[in-house]
């Protein structure tokens, strides 16, 4: 996982009225990967300039695989950064964008896979030229914290050659009516290059909150109690990535 210098814009939402297929609202999520990773991948660039090479420029190294420590800064190879849930459209849109979900709402989760494009420490070859070609597979694993149960979406796909510095991979998360009760979804995301014996892994260990928090005063007789701040939307560190279903 690692952090970016600085963190992408939400896309906008329809309004609540307005009809939207899936189809369009993936096309809108997808169009907004795309500039996230055409912005990513110049700040990489420009950062890998600076530092040489041996850093994943403007990115400091959280967890991915390999990482080798030779001297100067680590060398991160291979890396995912997540999104919260985006929704862009959906029934009584109240919270945009936003990890309060209506049931049958159109969200989705946005991940970038890193690969270093320059040469490094006990790297002469950069890893995004290694991975040229390669087959690499990510896995959302969704538990349902409410009912205990879990599910798995998917996607694949086949690296250029040489790789691009940022992959952006766009999965639609299910937003089935729970029922009487909301359904809080913790979700993971790992990414992989699918060859045996080939050590380029990664999980998400942060992700980008796409909401802003207002936080809120303790009024009386409870203000007693310190104040819950506002959290501006951005990185959040090692902290899960939970998002609420309501019908």
């Amino acid at each position: 996982m690692t952090q970016v210098a600085e963190a992408p814009a939400a896309p906008e939402q329809a309004a609540a009225a307005t009809p939207m297929t899936e189809e369009q609202a993936l096309q809108m999520a997808t169009q907004w990967a795309n500039e996230q990773a055409a912005r990513l991948t110049e700040r990489a660039q420009k950062s890998l300039a600076d530092k040489n090479g041996q850093a994943n420029g403007g990115v400091a190294p959280r967890i991915g695989a390999p990482t080798t420590y030779l001297g100067g800064p680590p060398y991160v190879a291979f890396d995912v950064v997540a999104t919260s849930p985006i929704t862009v459209a959906g029934p009584g849109l109240i919270y945009p964008p936003s990890k309060i979900i209506t049931a049958g709402s159109l969200s989705f989760l946005v991940a970038f896979i890193y690969t270093n494009p320059s040469p490094g420490p006990g790297w002469a070859v950069p890893a995004s030229v290694q991975l040229g070609l390669r087959p690499w597979r990510m896995t959302v694993d969704l538990t349902n914290l409410t009912t205990g149960t879990t599910s798995r979406l998917v996607q694949n796909g086949v690296f250029g050659s040489p790789a691009k510095p940022i992959t952006e991979v766009v999965f639609v998360l299910p937003t089935p009516n729970p029922g009487l009760d909301p359904s809080l979804i913790e979700a993971n995301v790992t990414v992989y290059v699918d060859i045996p014996a080939q050590p380029f892994a990664a999980f998400a260990t942060n992700f980008y909150d796409i909401d802003n928090d207002p936080g809120f005063p303790f009024n009386p007789p409870y203000n007693y109690l310190p104040n819950v701040p506002p959290e501006r939307a951005g990185y959040r560190y090692d902290l899960p990535n939970r998002y609420l279903i309501f019908s």
